[in-house]
């Protein structure tokens, strides 16, 4: 059976800007959802509370586009550009590619990255960081040398890591020490995208890690939703 039809209408209800909406219709309850910037739920309750509290946040829905979809097997992409303008005046803007893995007419996983919908029937993979960290905590590639693992960090992305590197922020002891109001700060400085994220916990997690206090990591994080207690 095609999942063609229910994507047409999520997407429009989407763009209608009737999102909850379309989440409570078209969402397994446990969905897990994700992106490239380190943001996840692990089932629709803990993804609906995070959209309710986002909306309650906007202000207003200028604009929401949607460039167009495919589809292959179970898996659909969508490409939308969100704009909002939040309570205290702020202009946001998401450009993002969603892709949507479907299962008995319902969305059971979605990923959300910034680029262009596929042009071939292969789908682009995610970067899926694990909530479980690892002994030892390897440097990831690409990250600089004597750099640490910010992914570890639940909250924190390769892109949210390359922000906080720029800003001599690069391993656990130095995320450990930073003040969550110099966080703040840094992510707002990055744009609208980064602002949004609660960096409140991150030096208590990095401390962990640099103790190398794992499981203890690991429990907190348990106890985490997208980062925030």
């Amino acid at each position: 059976m095609s999942i063609l039809p229910k994507l047409k209408q999520l997407d429009k209800m989407v763009a209608d800007g009737l999102i909850i909406d379309a989440f409570d219709r078209f969402f397994d309850d446990k969905v897990v959802t994700h992106s490239e910037n380190g943001d996840r739920s692990n089932n629709k309750a803990q993804k609906r509370e995070w959209l309710v509290k986002f909306f309650s946040l906007i202000q207003k829905i200028n604009s929401i586009k949607l460039h167009g979809h495919t589809v292959t097997g179970n898996v659909s992409h969508s490409k939308f550009t969100f704009k909002f303008t939040t309570t205290w005046g702020d202009k946001l803007v998401f450009d993002e590619v969603i892709r949507r893995t479907w299962k008995n007419g319902l969305v059971v996983d979605e990923y959300y990255y910034e680029g262009e919908l596929p042009t071939s029937k292969s789908t682009p993979s995610s970067t899926k960081r694990k909530t479980t960290p690892k002994t030892p905590a390897k440097r990831r590639a690409g990250a600089p040398r004597n750099a640490d693992d910010l992914t570890k960090i639940e909250g924190i992305g390769p892109k949210i890591a390359g922000v906080l590197q720029a800003k001599n922020i690069k391993s656990f002891g130095q995320l450990a020490a930073a003040k969550p109001e110099r966080l703040r700060k840094i992510l707002a400085e990055a744009g609208p995208r980064y602002k949004m994220h609660d960096p409140s916990t991150w030096p208590q997690q990095a401390a962990l890690a640099k103790a190398g206090k794992w499981e203890q990591l690991k429990e907190l994080q348990s106890k985490l939703k997208r980062g925030r207690k």
